[in-house]
């Protein structure tokens, strides 16, 4: 089953020490290699800044509106993501707990969605 993992960020926190940002990108590095060599690597990336965002509210208006951001409601930030291929949660789980400290991972079951054409 697919599973996407969204590293979840507050832009509002104290800046990662530069002196742990090697480390860090290392994490990630070795993540993504670790996930490759397995075959439960499908794609990743990281998000440019949300800032540089926009969100298009369908709801149930004339026409869609578009606002600036992402979730302008919320604190967080999706800063990236994993789309990996697990046997189970419990083992998405367990790759979510070895992404470096100052995240929280969002762990999602996504749907295999087919259309036809």
């Amino acid at each position: 089953m697919k599973y996407m993992l969204l590293i979840i960020n507050d832009p509002k926190a104290p800046a990662i020490p530069e002196s742990e940002m090697g480390a860090m990108i290392a994490g990630f590095e070795k993540i993504g290699a670790d996930l490759s060599a397995q075959k439960k690597l499908i794609h990743s990336a990281r998000l440019r800044p949300s800032e540089e965002a926009k969100t298009v509210r369908l709801g149930r208006r004339p026409s869609p509106v578009v606002v600036d951001g992402p979730f302008t409601e919320t604190k967080e930030a999706v800063g990236g993501y994993y789309m990996i291929d697990c046997a189970s949660q419990a083992e998405a789980i367990e790759w979510a707990k070895r992404f470096p400290p100052y995240f929280s991972i969002e762990v999602h079951p996504v749907w295999d969605l087919y259309i036809e054409k």
